[in-house]
């Protein structure tokens, strides 16, 4: 899948913009290079500096919303509009060398058989296919680009899900295990963990930005969305009592304790017994 092959977009940032920061050891000779298609004329040069721009814009995106997922300010829907815009420009950034093969192929073809061949003696008419070139070429490349970054962005939202489902389960029979060797404290630790995950996926799927870490949060969010009632806010509480009473060293949770844990996380959130 694409979203395989650029998930780890950092490395890809950092890695291009090197390689494209290197190449200004040649800027004398990229800037001799001129890139005509149609209305837009540039140097090599400054494509490559606009890469750089580009990314740096990028990055910059990510890390602010990174930084801001984990504040009270990270559930604002504006993070994820720069997070859209980001993985717009990073797509578009790596469809341009493409982008701009075509649209100078197209262009070159354009000028090599000229049609009509009396266009040559009109520059006026010459001049606005040009720029109907440019514009069907620029067209193309935003909805080509718009299209890509839509699909990437669902897949990431699609993949955090399965991250988070294939973490609740795994939560689950951990649980278990460790209820089943005596280690109680740790199972608690583990149904706690399995709850604050199902939340978390669960608003997910709702698409509501929120992060895993702040279970306050992530509690109200729950209860204002009509996931869980009310009434079951108590018990969650207590589970998290439980937790915090069983994350210490001198903590010696029951089995009993564990148990009831376990049972009330598997039943609120529908999760079966596992195998």
């Amino acid at each position: 899948m694409l979203i395989d092959a650029i998930k780890n977009k950092y490395e890809v940032i950092l890695g291009f913009v090197t390689v494209v920061i290197s190449l200004s050891a040649f800027k004398d000779e990229l800037a001799k290079v001129h890139i005509n298609i149609g209305i837009l004329q540039f140097t090599l040069a400054d494509y490559f500096l606009m890469i750089i721009y580009g990314f740096s814009i990028c990055l910059y995106f990510y890390v602010i919303e990174q930084v801001a997922r984990d504040s009270r300010i990270g559930g604002w829907r504006l993070f994820d509009y720069m997070t859209r815009f980001a993985f717009f420009l990073f797509v578009l950034i790596l469809l341009s060398p493409l982008i701009l093969i075509i649209a100078l192929l197209i262009f070159k073809l354009y000028e090599l058989f000229n049609l009509p061949s009396y266009l040559a003696e009109h520059t006026a008419t010459k001049s606005v296919f040009a720029t109907i070139i440019s514009i069907i070429a620029t067209i193309t490349s935003l909805l080509s680009t718009t299209v890509i970054s839509s699909r990437l962005f669902k897949q990431v939202l699609q993949k955090k899900k399965e991250v988070a489902e294939e973490a609740e389960i795994i939560a689950i029979e951990m649980a278990g295990k460790l209820l089943k060797d005596g280690y109680y404290s740790h199972s608690i630790l583990e149904s706690f963990k399995a709850l604050e995950t199902h939340l978390y996926k669960k608003l997910l799927e709702k698409n509501i930005r929120v992060s895993i870490g702040r279970f306050d949060e992530l509690l109200k969010l729950a209860v204002s969305e009509g996931l869980i009632d009310k009434s079951d806010v108590p018990l969650i509480l207590d589970l998290r009592g439980m937790r915090n009473a069983a994350a210490h060293a001198d903590s010696q949770a029951t089995e009993q304790l564990a148990q009831a844990s376990l049972d009330y996380v598997k039943k609120w959130a529908n999760i079966r017994n596992p195998k």
